[in-house]
């Protein structure tokens, strides 16, 4: 039983993530799936997600060893990779927790203990992480030098694989088949994440598919995937309505004026919390099955709602995000951002349930 009565809260359909995770496995043929459970699993919750899918799934992945720590200590025990740099100051945690490194410049062969399984990531063409293609011989002889560590596998990132029609895609994945010429031993092979597992069908997926966004019901690019459902549907409770004038303003800088006699609906959720101040004017929220305007300027904890001449009852429910309101593609495009952004802007003043 609740002991207080949350701001807002996101509701998160564990079933649903469940399905979708399935429907990317069954449309890649994949023989093995990675959950990508970064950043608390795109703010879904990452020890509650992880538990709950980890039957159905081969590995996870987090950014940080930070991240696979809350993990272990959340009860799971399937791999875990962790995507970033290995440091001194981090290197003994990923055998105390039984991590996954990733090996990504040469130096990291000497900074991780004795004992550490690591993956090798090769950057084809992402441009962040990872040893060029040009290297393949030299980490290869590094690796085979380095034999206090175990490599179980090997991986590379898609710059442009969340929409379908990408040349770049088989640029990359050409060059990344040269490379693996070089480690023809290393047991697991991973290239495509959810946009590659999904748009390309006819590139090899090779030993493991890798999915995050997917799996929380959205594609990372423009196309959308209708039988892909999101998860998460946020919703929140009006604060206060009242009258408003004709020619009376709304929040900082004025940057509304109404247009007639009405009603206003102060919501008691903004910047703070996750509603991006890019969507100021723009939003619009579900409130008894219609759609209402936002209005004015977000602001930090607080977000304004024109109802015209509909005068709703204080506590009445909004519906933020998802569910049949607008979701994170919506809020995305109209405040010029990814669906990645969205969901990880909501911050832990948004109260999770779990259904």
């Amino acid at each position: 039983m609740r002991n207080h009565f949350p701001i807002s809260i996101a509701e998160i359909q564990l079933e649903t993530i469940r399905k979708n995770l399935s429907l990317i496995k069954e449309k890649a043929s994949a023989k093995r799936v990675l959950a990508v459970v970064k950043c608390n699993a795109y703010r879904h919750g990452a020890v509650k997600v992880s538990r709950f899918i980890e039957n159905f799934v081969d590995w996870f992945a987090v950014a940080t060893v930070d991240e696979g720590i809350e993990l272990r200590m959340g009860g799971i025990k399937k791999p875990i990779l962790v995507f970033g740099v290995p440091t001194y100051e981090n290197a003994a945690a990923y055998q105390t927790h039984n991590l996954t490194a990733t090996i990504s410049d040469l130096s990291h062969f000497s900074v991780l203990v004795d004992g550490t399984t690591y993956h090798l990531n090769f950057d084809t063409g992402m441009g962040r992480l990872g040893f060029s293609p040009a290297q393949a011989s030299e980490v290869r002889q590094y690796a085979v030098a380095s034999q206090r560590l175990l490599c179980s596998g090997i991986y590379s990132h898609y710059a442009t694989a969340d929409d379908p029609g990408s040349d770049y895609v088989y640029i990359q994945h050409q060059r990344f088949k040269h490379i693996l010429a070089h480690f023809t031993e290393v047991p697991l092979v991973h290239m495509s994440n959810t946009g590659a597992a999904t748009n390309y069908s006819d590139i090899d997926q090779f030993g493991m598919i890798r999915t995050g966004l997917g799996m929380m019901g959205y594609n990372a690019g423009y196309t959308r995937h209708s039988w892909l459902s999101p998860a998460l549907t946020w919703k929140t409770k009006a604060a206060q309505v009242r009258p408003i004038r004709k020619g009376d303003v709304v929040s900082y800088s004025s940057t509304w004026v109404c247009p007639e006699d009405g009603f206003l609906a102060t919501l008691p959720v903004g910047y703070a919390d996750g509603v991006p101040r890019s969507l100021s004017n723009k939003l619009q929220v579900l409130i008894s099955n219609r759609f209402y305007r936002q209005v004015g300027n977000v602001t930090m904890d607080m977000t304004m709602i024109y109802l015209g001449g509909d005068k709703i009852e204080e506590r009445c429910e909004v519906t933020l995000l998802g569910g049949a309101a607008w979701n994170a593609y919506e809020w995305a495009e109209h405040g010029q951002t990814n669906v990645h952004e969205i969901l990880t802007n909501i911050t832990s003043r948004v109260e999770k349930l779990y259904i």
